[in-house]
């Protein structure tokens, strides 16, 4: 396909109009999408499933951490107004002040971070120690009711 690309360049301009537009079809079906994650405790892990387009974006299909290394856990609502610096790892996307969804190696400076928000505005915070992530920022239906749940495990 590719080689064919080389040899035609009309295919190789429509190729990169399909992934674009592909792209762009992902961004906003993440923006218009009710829920992005659903979060669970099961036992002593925290298990984040997540919705079709954090999904195909960050290429996982849930992201779960031991509950003994949360230490706290925090509505943030507007978290891309908030000041950070980031790098990227593969199986991630942003743009920023717009959503963030993947890996990235820093959060505030502070350490490795996994992000599944595409509006922002009811956004998640978990910190966590002795863990893969220094920190996990989801969009969740009802901010309260996360916390609440873990509110129940003592955190």
């Amino acid at each position: 396909m590719l080689l064919a690309a080389t040899k035609d360049p009309l295919f190789g301009y429509i190729l990169i109009a399909a992934l674009l537009l592909f792209w762009a079809g992902i961004i906003a079906w993440g923006r218009s999408v009710a829920t992005v994650c659903k979060i669970a405790v099961n036992r002593d892990l925290v298990v984040v499933s997540l919705c079709s387009p954090a999904r195909i974006l960050s290429l996982r299909k849930q992201v779960v951490f031991p509950l003994d290394s949360v230490v706290s856990v925090t509505s943030t609502p507007n978290i891309f107004s908030k000041e950070g610096s980031f790098s990227r790892r593969i199986g991630s996307v942003s743009l920023p002040t717009f959503f963030r969804v993947g890996s990235f190696k820093g959060f505030r400076d502070a350490g490795p971070a996994f992000w599944a928000c595409f509006r922002g505005e009811t956004a998640v915070t978990f910190e966590l120690e002795n863990d893969r992530y220094r920190y996990v920022v989801l969009d969740v239906n009802d901010p309260q009711e996360v916390i609440g749940l873990l509110k129940k495990y003592g955190i």
